[in-house]
């Protein structure tokens, strides 16, 4: 099977994690690795607008609830600048013969109590967010299943505001899909399983999945603890492949691709992790940890390849394997680089050109690998 002609990109959070590495930058070293589509960071279009309106106010959000400095629904200064910068960021990624093909700009949206404020932000936040998404021209959005669920939470209501959301944004001119992704890393709907069960609930053509392969091998149940070392066995890894296999292409929206570093040393214990993930400041788990600082280029390994010291350091996944199984499902879509490597990202010297050129050699790797099946 040839895969060269399918669409490849690389989403740009995962480029670098500098300040200083601009939205520009980032375009620059696609462009110089023959990339010609991205899924633009929600952030970095924000932070790109805030440079070139430095006037704007504060966002009025809460800060429990908001991600990147977004506005809050009210604040009507805000949008208006996003919404008036469209043209200048189509403009702008032209230049570099870039396509913007999605965005990611509502996370933990959905499942939440009905009647309660959050529940009602989060739907006037995507009357926002899907018509300045239509407006970019971005053809699908993702959405990560919200691992900041209540325990008590229901499917059901998780279901009604996807089909909502699906609903609303297929209405939109042109219209904008909506990829569901289960974040591995939540204690909710952590599972590929249960991300098809909210999809077959929803039911609407508008809704479907966003397959991740370095969300297979994190997944609370059968994935790596990265306390203990322990999961993601062979018999854990061959029950994904039969599930896939049975997924209906047609719901298969786009797939990311990413590696996972097996925890060797575990996160306590040695790792090389260990003051990263000490430091950080969050309360979202090992998993999400590690998916930040141990994702690394498929078939390039650690620290865009500059890191291979053992077999492990090349990752874990079976990235070839999982998306062999993908393809033959039929599935013809976009192919997004989606690595993370916290500890690679913020520092070092222009870093978006090293992953820009890491994903390149990935691709084509990829595209041998598939090709001799």
């Amino acid at each position: 099977m040839d895969i060269s002609s399918y669409t490849w990109g690389v989403a740009t959070a995962s480029l670098s994690m500098r300040p200083e590495d601009t939205i520009e930058r980032k375009f620059a070293a696609l462009q110089a690795a023959g990339f010609k589509n991205c899924e633009l960071g929600f952030g970095g279009y924000m932070e790109w607008v805030r440079q070139q309106r430095p006037d704007l106010p504060a966002s009025t959000a809460p800060q429990e609830w908001a991600e990147a400095g977004e506005p809050d629904p009210s604040d009507e200064e805000i949008w208006k600048a996003l919404f008036d910068h469209v043209p200048a960021m189509l403009s702008l990624a032209k230049s570099y013969d870039i396509k913007i093909l999605m965005l990611q700009p509502l996370n933990q949206f959905e499942g939440w109590a009905a009647g309660s404020k959050r529940a009602d932000w989060c739907r006037r936040k995507a009357e926002k967010w899907m018509p300045l998404c239509s407006a970019l021209g971005v053809e699908q959005i993702q959405v990560g299943s919200n691992d900041l669920l209540p325990t008590d939470f229901e499917d059901a209501k998780v279901a009604e505001d996807m089909r909502w959301l699906a609903q609303l944004s297929s209405e939109l001119k042109p219209p904008v899909k909506i990829a569901y992704e289960n974040w591995s890393f939540g204690d909710r709907i952590s599972s590929i399983e249960h991300a098809w069960k909210i999809v077959q609930m929803v039911d609407h053509p508008n809704f479907g999945l966003c397959l991740d392969t370095a969300h297979f091998p994190l997944t609370l149940g059968y994935g790596w603890n990265p306390r203990t070392g322990e999961g993601w066995t062979e018999a854990d890894f061959q029950n994904i492949l039969r599930f896939i296999r049975a997924l209906p292409v047609e719901k298969i929206f786009y797939v990311e691709l990413s590696d996972v570093l097996a925890p060797v040393v575990p996160l306590g214990q040695g790792s090389p992790f260990d003051e990263w993930c000490n430091n950080a400041k969050t309360n979202r788990g090992d998993r999400f940890l590690w998916a930040m600082v141990a994702r690394p280029v498929p078939l390039i390994g650690r620290d865009a390849g500059r890191s291979i010291k053992a077999e492990s350091d090349k990752g874990g996944a079976r990235v070839v394997e999982a998306l062999q199984v993908i393809l033959e499902t039929g599935y013809k879509g976009p192919l997004m680089f989606e690595p993370f490597e916290a500890l690679s990202m913020e520092q070092g010297n222009d870093v978006p050109t090293l992953y820009a050129q890491a994903c390149a050699k990935a691709k084509q790797r990829l595209i041998d690998a598939i090709k001799q099946g």
